[in-house]
């Protein structure tokens, strides 16, 4: 099972600098830089660190994913945020649970004594609603369907 990793991005140069030397390339078959027209070097620092690097055409992450989509080598695709969100040490855990027989896997925000930075009251209840009504119609067992 080959696996992907997409790296999104748009002007996360200082963010790409400290999160993606924490990412072993060995651990994915691909990693692509899938930016949305960065202009504070996100794309030179990306190209010259060896990373594929695709610059969508249209604005949008619908966009980046269907644009980007036939480069994709691997079976598997994770999708990752340099800006401290996505925990670049995760990433095994993720592969490991495809492995065991998986269709999707979400590292959570949210489970046991993981936590958003980045949310605030409206953001954390508007996640959780909306995790809570998933759930509901569609019978998941989701902790955070907001996720990248």
């Amino acid at each position: 099972m080959k696996t992907t990793l997409l790296v999104m991005t748009l002007n996360e140069i200082d963010g790409m600098k400290e999160i993606m030397p924490k990412v072993q390339r060995d651990w994915v078959d691909q990693i692509i830089v899938v930016d949305g027209g960065s202009t504070d070097g996100t794309i030179e620092w990306a190209t010259d660190e060896g990373y594929e690097v695709y610059v969508q055409k249209q604005k949008g992450f619908r966009h980046a994913y269907t644009e980007v989509w036939p480069l994709v080598k691997g079976d598997v695709v994770i999708t990752f945020s340099p800006d401290g969100n996505s925990v670049p040490e995760l990433i095994p855990d993720l592969i490991q649970k495809m492995h065991e027989g998986y269709d999707m896997v979400i590292a959570s925000r949210y489970l046991d004594d993981a936590e958003s930075a980045d949310d605030d009251i409206v953001t954390g209840f508007g996640n959780w609603l909306f995790t809570k009504t998933v759930n509901f119609l569609h019978g998941g067992k989701y902790t955070d369907v907001m996720v990248i």
